[in-house]
């Protein structure tokens, strides 16, 4: 599928045949593609809990607003943002220096300048947040691309997510997302406008 085909025909599916499975082979698949999305000095901060079991999908419902697609849907995905992500620096810093991305002698530098932009109270919960929504659309746009539905939900409790699957604090809930079939019993409305580029876009300034 063109690049163009999956963002014309990616629709956040509010109702998914839930007869339809989904193998954890094709999700690994789709994970595949969309890893190759950009990540802040490439710590990749997210993490995904993959939920695919009846019962813990009920328990995610009792905590996103009891929205029926979280059973319907054939996979959950809860996206996690890791705050810390910083303290795992060397693996990816030696991943650079053995590519040529970075010269040894400036790692030390480099890392510096990491946790300068990170490690306080607003930057990491930013810093991930805003990665894993790379990860996200880039994750959608890959499912599209091997037939398969999604839908990003924000309608979700943080605190109840985190205490039914025992995620640590480190962790925020970036979003759900919702992955299956579209029920299509139930047609897609069409697709609701968009801004145009003169209505959203200053040149040069505000």
């Amino acid at each position: 599928m063109e690049l163009k085909k999956a963002f014309a025909e990616r629709r956040s599916v509010n109702f998914f045949d839930a007869s339809k499975k989904i193998d954890t082979e094709l999700l690994e698949r789709i994970y595949d593609v969309a890893k190759l999305c950009p990540s802040s000095f490439n710590l990749q901060p997210w993490k995904i809990i993959l939920v695919t079991d009846q019962e813990n999908k009920k328990k995610l419902k009792e905590a996103a607003l009891n929205q029926p697609k979280v059973e319907e849907a054939s996979a959950m995905l809860i996206l996690l943002a890791d705050t810390r992500s910083f303290e795992k620096m060397d693996v990816i810093f030696d991943d650079m220096v053995s590519k040529g991305y970075q010269k040894e002698e400036a790692r030390e530098g480099v890392k510096g300048f990491a946790r300068m932009l990170y490690d306080n109270p607003f930057g990491c919960r930013g810093f991930a947040l805003r990665n894993a929504g790379l990860f996200a659309i880039s994750f959608m746009l890959a499912a599209k691309d091997f037939g398969v539905d999604t839908h990003p939900m924000d309608g979700f409790e943080q605190d109840k997510v985190k205490k039914a699957f025992s995620i640590p604090d480190r962790y925020e809930v970036a979003m759900l997302i919702a992955v299956g079939f579209h029920d299509k019993k139930k047609p897609l409305l069409e697709r609701l406008s968009r801004k145009g580029f003169k209505e959203v876009v200053a040149i040069e300034s505000f």
